[in-house]
């Protein structure tokens, strides 16, 4: 497994869209005040949730160099 694809997982796991609550906690127990709303946190988690799909599940790109 490369690189890119453990950085995916990672993504995945940590910006599930059900992880929003638990998001929302952590920051607001750090008393650090959550710059965003409900809707454009669970926009900005299914965007970064869809990211982390795309790195683990594209293929690995090989470059062929021709002389």
């Amino acid at each position: 497994m490369i690189l890119r694809q453990r950085f995916g997982i990672l993504l995945v796991v940590l910006f599930l869209p059900i992880n929003g609550p638990l998001w929302r906690m952590g920051v607001e127990s750090a008393v650090v005040e959550f710059p965003f709303g409900e809707f454009s946190f669970l926009v900005l988690s299914v965007v970064i949730f869809t990211i982390g799909c795309v790195l683990i599940f594209t293929p690995k790109i090989r470059f062929h160099h021709n002389p």
